[in-house]
């Protein structure tokens, strides 16, 4: 099944300019004059100039891969799965600051004097509703950014119009005076203005003819965005001295009342929280588009590829992103600032990735047809990446926290990577057999925490095997089980089988150790005979397998009439879900099938859910 189709090329564009424009322009101003004063119009002029340059690699690299999940395509298509992932995942860490960010600035304009509750209560309000309306379908998300996209730019030409008529150019005697590095301080702060590319580009499965129409969109949008920028800054500092337009907390609504009157400047508070919010809408709409590409990719859990069948959106990944927006924004509240020093160099190391995609896409995937031809593909995005390392050297020196704070970000990067781990696991055998083989030391020491004697004795009590018997070790890894069973069946003989050879060293040891004469090593997948088997085990193996009812159809098979058979598998571990079919009783039932008599318990112990499942072949 396909997601819908049906954004078109006016509906693109203001996506577009709503989904870049973004909080920045509504607070940025004011940061930059803080910082260089009247000066900070360079800024501008410089970051806008920056911004049609990424606008145009960004186009060349949507024309070649137009589908859901946009950048995150880019990166995996230049430098693979495991890069995509950690791209992905910094995408989306970076697009839930986004939308907090955004939230709590429509409440900061919105209602300036209300109570903590009341906001809070408002924002989750609207998380809810855009959530709600995205989950309903692209045709109701597209007709909302529709309707925000123009309010963005009405409410900016509504200031810019007629405030050309009234600047005081001798606000600007003084603009090139700035030192250097504060002005690629200012450049560094107010660049958020123009992050978004990567926003839209996740609807790419959804926008009609998105292979040549979304490139053509990307840089007039940007043009567009920067055209405007620049006017808002020139009014806003021609109208009003640099230091008190740099103490505003809304500062286009100051400028409004300095042009209109208090009244009007109330007024027009209420009308800029509209292409606030919808920002935050578009970023609602997009961002759930990057969790369907990743786990469509399996490089997520399977449930967030899901499509809605009456909708044609991708259901469970909206409701995912319902709940940890809702999470992140009640964190955020009084938190403007900090989240966007979070944001900025998180988004700058994004961009730099992207830029570094279309080097790599150009020298090694030369005949891929590109719809979007940008000018300078190897020499102009190192020269973006190369100016983005400046300006972050730039803030980590200048600014006070600035390397905490940098710090902080790659924490949050580095939390991914247990999840990618754990996802890999359960669909790559390759990547399964090289963690395994790097980590069979720490792994024999550490496996005991969860899986002890008790535990082995548990599943031996339920075998009840006889010592002529043969069973099956499915997954032995360091050879915990094997040992036990091959003490209980001496006359008897154990397969033990496994795709790590460091671990079946570690097991060898052991048996040899012990002087078991019994055991039988396999290393990686074996043809399992058919009712073969006295007994089956298998401990840790079931949540890894990416076909699971093709394994255990295999296993049931190898059992001889009355087999029994035990499996302790893992479910959530430390937070991160585990497989789909372990999530309720009736699933595992229906992935063992009629011909079994099946037995099933959960416990919760060390952060990690064990379920249990046991039984015997009919």
């Amino acid at each position: 099944m396909r997601l819908k189709q049906s954004i078109g090329q006016k509906t693109l564009l203001m996506l577009i300019l709503n989904a870049i424009l973004g909080t920045g322009i509504f607070f940025l101003p004011a940061i930059g004059a803080a910082y260089s004063g009247s000066s900070s119009l360079l800024a501008w002029v410089i970051m806008s100039l920056v911004a049609i340059i990424i606008s145009v690699y960004f186009a060349e690299l949507v024309s070649m891969y137009p589908k859901s999940g946009g950048a995150y395509e880019f990166v995996k298509n230049a430098f693979g799965k495991s890069t995509g992932f950690v791209f992905g995942w910094l995408s989306w860490i970076v697009a839930n600051l986004t939308i907090s960010m955004l939230i709590v600035g429509s409440m900061l304009y919105l209602f300036p004097f209300q109570g903590i509750l009341f906001s809070i209560s408002a924002a989750l309000f609207f998380v809810l509703l855009f959530n709600f309306i995205s989950y309903r379908g692209i045709d109701w998300s597209s007709k909302l950014l529709l309707f925000f996209g123009v309010m963005t730019v009405t409410a900016l030409l509504a200031l810019v119009i007629p405030g050309l008529a009234t600047v005081n150019t001798g606000n600007f005697a003084l603009i090139f005076s700035v030192p250097l590095p504060l002005l690629l301080l200012t450049v560094y702060f107010i660049a958020e203005t123009f992050f978004g590319w990567e926003t839209t580009t996740y609807l790419s499965g959804e926008i009609k003819n998105a292979r040549k129409v979304l490139p053509k969109m990307l840089v007039i949008g940007t043009v567009l965005i920067a055209l405007i920028s620049i006017l808002v800054i020139f009014v806003s500092l021609g109208n009003i001295d640099a230091q008190t337009f740099s103490a505003q907390e809304a500062p286009l609504a100051f400028l409004a009342e300095t042009l209109f009157g208090n009244d009007i400047g109330k007024v027009f508070a209420i009308i800029i929280f509209i292409p606030l919010i919808g920002t935050a809408a578009s970023w609602i709409v997009s961002s759930p588009r990057l969790l369907f590409a990743m786990s469509r990719d399996k490089l997520l859990v399977k449930r967030f590829s899901r499509i809605h069948k009456k909708y044609k959106t991708p259901s469970s990944a909206i409701i995912f992103q319902t709940f940890v927006t809702s999470i992140i924004t009640l964190l955020a509240f009084g938190n403007y600032f900090f989240l966007l020093s979070l944001l900025i160099p998180l988004v700058v190391v994004m961009y730099s990735i992207v830029m570094l995609s279309v080097v790599k896409l150009r020298i090694e995937k030369p005949n891929i047809k590109r719809y979007f031809n940008a000018p300078f593909p190897k020499i102009g995005p190192l020269l973006v990446v190369a100016f983005n390392i400046m300006l972050l050297y730039f803030w980590i020196t200048e600014v006070t926290g600035a390397a905490y704070i940098f710090a902080m970000g790659i924490f949050l990067i580095l939390l991914g990577l247990p999840l990618y781990i754990a996802i890999r696991l359960s669909v790559d055998k390759q990547f399964t057999e090289r963690f395994y083989d790097r980590i069979a030391f720490f792994w024999d020491k550490t496996f005991r925490i969860w899986y002890t004697e008790k535990e082995a004795e548990k599943i031996l009590k339920h075998l009840r095997l006889k010592n002529y018997h043969v069973v099956l070790d499915f997954g032995c890894g360091s050879g915990n089980t094997t040992l036990a069973v091959s003490q209980q069946v001496k006359n008897g003989t154990v397969v033990a089988v496994d795709l790590s050879q460091k671990q079946l060293e570690h097991a060898v040891k052991k048996v040899k150790k012990l002087r078991l004469t019994n055991v039988i090593f396999v290393k990686g997948t074996i043809k399992i005979p058919r009712k073969s088997f006295h007994a089956v085990t298998v401990v840790g193996v079931l949540e890894h397998l990416d076909r699971p009812q093709h394994y255990v159809s295999r296993l049931m098979d190898s059992l001889k009439k009355g087999g029994r058979f035990y499996f302790i598998s893992f479910g959530k571990c430390f937070g991160i879900p585990g497989p789909e079919f372990l999530e309720s009783d009736e699933k595992i039932k229906k992935l063992f099938g009629r011909n079994v008599e099946i037995h099933i318990s959960r416990k919760k112990k060390r952060f990690v859910e064990y379920v249990n499942i046991y039984g015997m072949k009919r």
